[in-house]
């Protein structure tokens, strides 16, 4: 049944994320390169907390007045000295919940993604909104 596939059959394989101590810059240029909307933040492996294509852009537009892709001066800003633009309290799920839990996670929270870690809070991945349609969307396909 679909609703009790597990998180690590469905969760993409690879992972871009950022150190706490690289540059907001770096972040927003992986984000555009790999066109993704979310990329989490580790410190030693340890994920921490998660940024997102519209905390960069707010950040942006409140320290250069207009929006382009070069960041300018603020970009070479570390994301540790900016903490507020990282979202730190994403509830985050692991590997063996179930694709239901991460549904009702997502619900509730309103949120895109959650990441996806192990016991000690390693981060393993990302499950995004994306991933979740296109595996139900193979499921829908799969009955008919």
């Amino acid at each position: 049944m679909a609703v009790r596939t597990k998180i690590s059959d469905i969760m993409p394989e690879g992972i871009y994320s950022v150190n706490i101590e690289d540059t907001i810059q770096k972040a927003h240029d992986i984000m555009l390169k790999e066109y993704i909307r979310h990329i989490p933040v580790t410190d030693d492996g340890k994920y921490v907390g998660m940024l997102t294509e519209r905390k960069i852009l707010e950040y942006t537009l409140r320290h250069l007045y207009d929006y382009d892709d070069d960041l300018g001066m603020a970009g070479q800003n570390k994301i540790i000295d900016f903490e507020k633009i990282m979202i730190r309290d994403l509830p985050f799920i692991y590997p063996e919940d179930s694709v239901a839990k991460a549904v009702e996670l997502m619900l509730k929270k309103k949120i895109d993604c959650l990441p996806v870690v192990d016991w000690k809070e390693n981060l393993l991945g990302i499950i995004s909104s994306q991933d979740l349609l296109l595996f139900f969307h193979k499921k829908l396909n799969e009955e008919i």
